[in-house]
């Protein structure tokens, strides 16, 4: 990770393919998340990207504060939600926010890791009233066949083996064994813990899972000589379409009074 280039905040080269091509989530978490929660309506997304769970949760009714740090993403967020939109969009990091208000519900979409692991849990904390939820997520997917799987993770080995995550399968396990499961646990702010995993599949085309790498912190941080020579090598070596399974974990903890 370089000081001058944070993995974190680099989506924003790719700000309109990370719009394209990333995944959504799926409808059944957000009637999870809002079972959970209960009649509270502000809201506060931490890391809101693009939006690709912004108009999820906006759609529902919420009264959304979403904080976005890049400016690139931040813009295609305010033009994915139009002129009309209810959700209040803040240019900041989250360590940078204070409400001025507390929140029923503080949800984070494939970011929370990037947040300050000093101040996150405590400035989550603070964010809610007590009560208030906090409902952390993430799509995690892997190449479907375990041969073509295979195939992938060789044609990184020349150029970057490291930089394929080859997450083992969490169905059927006990979620509260991965982070930020034993993190909750551990903290007096947070009680009435659930986690919750969604299975699905997605088919790609090859050029547009080349283009869902490319969007992800890992490839992005590589050498850029480095990560065109990778995609050529993969585009030479891919069928034509290939399906990922995908696993979208929750973990949902409520603010003690």
């Amino acid at each position: 990770m370089s000081a001058a280039r944070p993995q974190g905040l680099v989506f924003g080269e790719v700000a309109e393919e990370f719009d394209r091509i990333r995944p959504g989530y799926p409808a059944a978490l957000v009637d999870d998340v809002l079972a959970y929660t209960g009649p509270g309506t502000r809201a506060l997304e931490v890391g809101a990207g693009t939006g690709k769970a912004t108009t999820a949760f906006a759609v529902r009714g919420l009264d959304i504060t979403a904080v976005e740090p890049d400016p690139a993403m931040a813009a295609l967020l305010e033009q994915r939600l139009g002129e009309r939109s209810a959700v209040r969009i803040v240019a900041a990091l989250f360590e940078g926010y204070t409400p001025d208000a507390p929140f029923d519900l503080l949800y984070c979409a494939q970011a929370w890791q990037w947040t300050d692991s000093s101040q996150r849990w405590a400035r989550a904390a603070a964010a809610l009233a007590p009560g208030g939820v906090l409902a952390l997520f993430w799509n995690f997917d892997r190449i479907a066949d375990d041969e073509l799987r295979a195939l992938v993770r060789e044609v990184h080995e020349p150029y970057a083996p490291h930089a394929m995550l080859d997450e083992e399968p969490a169905d059927g396990t006990d979620l509260s064994q991965y982070w930020p499961g034993p993190d909750l646990a551990a903290l007096p702010e947070f009680g009435d813990l659930a986690e919750r995993i969604y299975l699905w599949e997605r088919t790609l085309s090859a050029d547009d899972y080349v283009s869902y790498l490319s969007t992800q912190p890992t490839y992005r941080m590589l050498p850029e000589a480095t990560r065109e020579a990778l995609f050529a090598a993969l585009l030479q070596r891919l069928p034509e379409k290939l399906t990922l399974s995908v696993e979208t974990l929750l973990y949902l903890g409520r603010r003690t009074a």
